[in-house]
């Protein structure tokens, strides 16, 4: 682990005020992240008949969802 990734682990547990898992550790120093979760859209903001690419009666809705928007 470089000093970078060293220092974001140790700046990590100090803000969550416990030790990371070691499977937090790899995704952190990996893809920045502790979890795949961190990476997950707000839904909340969406309306009902809405797509994630924020328009309304999307003809690609579902590939939206699935694939990735």
């Amino acid at each position: 682990m470089t000093n970078v990734t060293l220092h974001a682990v140790e700046a990590r547990e100090k803000e969550l005020g416990r030790p990371l898992s070691n499977e937090e550790k790899y995704n952190l120093t990996r893809y920045g992240a502790l979890s795949p979760q961190e990476f997950e859209p707000e839904y909340d903001e969406l309306k009902p008949g809405q797509c994630i690419c924020g328009a309304f009666d999307c003809d690609e809705e579902y590939a939206h969802w699935t694939s990735g928007w």
